[in-house]
């Protein structure tokens, strides 16, 4: 019988995928502007190692193919290793020189432009910016349907002075085009300019009503939106509301330690340090990062937990993003004073 089935699917398979694809090119809808590729989604979920793996494979079979160049963009910026800008425009370079008309790579160079302006201050911008609006575009221009090239370039258009190529306008543009086959992601980034002009109660409402279950590569984003508007309310005072939008966070981003964090945050600015603790803890179970682990050593101290505030100040130390300097003196020297006691 499950021969019979297979044959049965074999025959039938090509007409099946046809008309899979037909209707999904005439819906134009979310289904189809949430799917990824799979090196993509593996850094996303911070896969690293399958992501390598995957991307060896893929260029082995062949070595312009443009998922895993792009791919390994992504994988080069996440990594955020020595070397790693370099590394992640070069292939960049690479991708596009090999396929020209594929939007994955200009997209990829786009992203590996706007680090090195990112890494170079306000000369890396005024250097890259023009180069960064025209990749985004090239990236739009060769698949509307690209929704993270998309979020990319309305960041672009928000975050840049209109004399290197911002524009306030062209932002809302990029929303309106999406709004009959993306709703949601018009929600995000109509979020996003109204948290730009300076609207945060029209950018809460916004991101509050979008479902981006279907967007998981502009997770970011939505992560970052979030955690601005959580934490205005945080800097205000208001900690039932800065508390509910980190709630929603943890909820819509499971994989980001932002959310708990924020909880963190919210608990120790209300004194309730056996609650801040216990939500750092969960916070550096989801992502281990330096920064989760001295905000634990400062709030355990303020415990008098001298033992869970030493490991924690070491594990600070030893992490990985490194912290700042001010923030590497100022752990150490809160560990020198403790092993003093």
């Amino acid at each position: 019988m499950l021969a019979n089935a297979w044959s049965c699917w074999k025959t039938l398979a090509p007409l099946a995928l046809t008309l899979v694809v037909l209707v999904a090119a005439l819906s134009g809808g979310p289904a189809q502007a949430g799917q990824a590729d799979s090196v993509a989604q593996m850094v996303h979920l911070k896969r690293y190692v399958e992501a390598d793996r995957a991307i060896v494979e893929r260029l082995a079979g062949n070595a312009n193919d443009a998922a895993a160049l792009a791919g390994g963009v992504d994988l080069a910026l996440a990594r955020a290793q020595d070397g790693h800008l370099q590394e992640a425009r070069t292939l960049a370079a690479r991708c596009v020189r090999a396929n020209p008309n594929a939007s994955p790579c200009a997209e990829a160079l786009g992203n590996a432009l706007a680090a090195q302006a990112r890494a170079g201050g306000v000369f890396g911008l005024v250097r890259h910016a023009r180069s960064i609006r025209d990749s985004y575009e090239r990236a739009l221009e060769l698949d509307p349907k690209n929704y993270r090239a998309r979020v990319a370039l309305l960041r672009f258009y928000l975050g840049t002075p209109f004399f290197l190529g911002g524009s306030e306008s062209r932002a809302r543009e990029l929303a309106s085009e999406a709004q009959r086959t993306d709703p949601d992601l018009t929600r995000l980034m109509r979020a996003l300019y109204a948290l730009e002009e300076g609207r945060p109660a029209d950018a809460e409402q916004y991101i509050l009503a979008a479902d981006l279950s279907e967007y998981e590569l502009v997770q970011d984003s939505q992560r970052e939106l979030l955690q601005e508007l959580a934490g205005a309310h945080l800097d205000a005072g208001r900690y039932p509301e800065s508390a509910r939008l980190y709630q929603e966070l943890g909820r819509r981003v499971p994989s980001s330690e932002a959310g708990p964090y924020g909880l963190a945050l919210v608990a120790r600015a209300q004194g309730k340090l056996t609650e801040a603790a216990a939500q750092l803890e969960r916070a550096a179970l989801v992502a281990p990062k330096p920064y989760v682990y001295k905000t634990l050593g400062e709030v355990a101290e303020a415990r008098r937990d001298k033992r869970r505030a030493i490991s924690a100040y070491r594990a600070a130390l030893t992490g990985h993003p490194p912290l700042d300097p001010r923030e590497q003196e100022e752990a150490k020297a809160r560990l020198a004073s403790l092993k003093q006691r």
